[in-house]
């Protein structure tokens, strides 16, 4: 593709932001980085999604492996989560290349917005984190449900499914937030490399706005500039979990949810 040294830079960039807000919350980094490639790039939908399900693989490795001996991934839930996010997240591809995701896209944003506000009201009125919780139990199926929405949500929309597990598993699975992060990241490395692996091979029958048809090859070289600093963010993020205070993790988290949103129901509504 016909990239100038600057867009070059920039998308190399895009990776790094994008894998430190993943590894910092869990999301995966294409909440930041899908938009921020349209800005910089123009529509360009499939092919983003393309590229940033494989950034979001070196993310989730890379923020797994900082994680790993904190004690914050729930090994009760994760491989049940796990498996679940894979076979939704192969769904969610599918049904992303038959159909318009915009109106499931305008759906998953206001649950975003909620989830957002909730968490910005808890911060306001200073509800603890449950941090004093830690054992804090979420049953097996709820862990089930909140993967296989989470799967869809990466598969659809290419986001990572981070952006839906973290919250649901904050506001349903009680868990605190570093251990959603964590467990997030975790569930989701399968389900990133299948979605990922899905959406590469069936990219040729997909085309750009104005009909051009898509490659595997403009995928791979967008993701190439995306994920070496992708996976160094990933790693950056997650170190930040245990060092930033909570409630600054908790504060950037809303924002984050509340612009993904945001952006969410926009697209949805077709602006």
């Amino acid at each position: 593709m016909d990239w100038s040294s600057f867009q070059v830079i920039a998308i190399m960039a895009i990776g790094l932001t994008g894998g430190v807000l993943g590894g910092l919350l869990g999301l995966g980094g294409s909440v930041f980085i899908i938009p921020a490639l349209t800005f910089l790039l123009g529509t360009n939908q499939h092919l983003y999604q393309a590229a940033a399900l494989i950034a979001n693989v070196f993310v989730a490795v890379a923020a797994t492996n900082r994680h790993r001996g904190r004690g914050t991934i729930r090994r009760d839930i994760v491989p049940a989560m796990a498996l679940a996010t894979t076979g939704a997240a192969v769904a969610g591809v599918l049904i992303s290349n038959l159909f318009s995701p915009k109106p499931l896209a305008a759906v998953f944003g206001v649950f975003l917005c909620f989830a957002a506000i909730s968490e910005l009201i808890a911060l306001i009125r200073r509800v603890p984190d449950c941090a004093t919780t830690p054992d804090a139990r979420c049953p097996l199926p709820l862990a089930v449900g909140i993967g296989l929405t989470g799967g869809f949500a990466s598969g659809l929309l290419g986001i990572g499914g981070g952006a839906i597990m973290v919250p649901l598993l904050r506001k349903f699975g009680r868990l605190p937030l570093r251990q959603a992060v964590a467990s997030s990241a975790a569930a989701m490395i399968v389900a990133c490399a299948v979605g990922a692996l899905a959406k590469n091979l069936s990219i040729a029958t997909l085309t750009t706005p104005d009909g051009t048809p898509l490659t595997t090859r403009e995928s791979l070289m967008l993701a190439g500039l995306l994920a070496p600093l992708a996976m160094v963010g990933g790693t950056i993020g997650a170190a930040l979990v245990y060092r930033l205070p909570i409630d600054a993790t908790r504060l950037v988290l809303s924002i984050l949810l509340a612009f993904a949103g945001v952006r969410m129901i926009l697209t949805g509504l077709g602006w």
